[in-house]
């Protein structure tokens, strides 16, 4: 997302906002406010991630669904496959194996899902409003 959009996007809010507050004080802290939130980096993130999603391209706006697979696959490996894995090798008799099983950390890899979660919200969001992309 550029300046310029960004720009836009203030003057559209900005003018709505007129149409809200009657007095110069109400519009000035209005103003305040809305500077406040544009120059905030994760603000201008999120933003920028809502134009991204809305692209044509699938490797613009499919790495999130192909993110969000791979998380829920290596969470469910981490938390159900390897717990069976262990049990299918042990009661082969293959127990020297169960050291060599991958161990996911769980906790950075939880980080991500709930920030994919956090944006499948405003996602819902989108479509509840009539402005996701078919």
């Amino acid at each position: 997302m550029d300046i310029m959009n960004i720009k836009g996007l203030s003057d559209s809010v900005m003018m709505g906002l007129d149409e809200l507050f009657t007095s110069d004080e109400e519009r000035l802290k209005a103003q305040i406010i809305l500077n406040e939130h544009f120059n905030k980096p994760h603000v201008l993130q999120a933003m920028a991630n809502i134009e991204e999603a809305k692209h044509s391209s699938i490797f613009v706006s499919g790495w999130r669904p192909a993110l969000g697979w791979l998380c829920t696959g290596l969470l469910a490996y981490a938390w159900i496959g390897r717990d069976l894995l262990i049990v299918l090798l042990m009661s082969s008799g293959q127990s020297e194996t169960i050291n060599k099983l991958p161990d996911i950390d769980t906790g950075e890899l939880l980080t991500l899902v709930f920030a994919l979660l956090g944006l499948g919200g405003v996602r819902t969001w989108e479509k509840i409003k009539g402005v996701a992309r078919r």
